[in-house]
């Protein structure tokens, strides 16, 4: 293997062969996550919401998503003092055509990320319904992170 491919995977984790995150100078990319058990990839929720799962089941799988994505800041920075805030977060929610409280739904994750990081939790967002996720998963979060060195 060629030094730049050593490089590249010293600074990208893998899960199940797909790249979880990617690191550009101090801002750290991490791809979606469902509310899923990191080690079986069972999921903790399945349905859509409106038709199967409540706002408070939605709250509570976009948390599950939080949990999950500290979980991977932690392991690939080391500790979550390196974070330096949470730049911009991206949610997808798997909806009933007529839902319209996404944003209740992402709330779960948002007052996760104010509650572990306070000031440097607050981020940007985006929150957009959809007909359905992969593996029937409520909800999919993926993460922008400026993290210091």
């Amino acid at each position: 293997m060629i030094n730049v491919e050593k490089e590249i995977i010293n600074h990208v984790t893998k899960r199940r062969g797909n790249v979880v995150l990617r690191r550009w100078k101090d801002l750290l990319f991490i791809g979606g996550h469902g509310p899923e058990d990191e080690v079986t990839g069972d999921p903790f929720y399945v349905g859509k919401l409106g038709s199967d799962l409540s706002v408070e089941d939605g709250y509570k799988a976009a948390r599950i998503c939080g949990e999950i994505l500290i979980s991977a800041m932690d392991e690939y920075l080391g500790n979550l003092d390196k974070v330096d805030y949470i730049v911009k977060a991206f949610a997808l929610v798997s909806s009933d055509p007529q839902f319209y409280e996404q944003e209740k739904v992402m709330d779960g994750f948002s007052d996760l990320m104010v509650r572990v990081f306070g000031d440097r939790g607050l981020h940007a967002r985006s929150v957009m319904g959809t007909s359905n996720l992969p593996g029937n998963i409520p909800v999919e979060i993926e993460l922008i992170v400026k993290i210091k060195d």
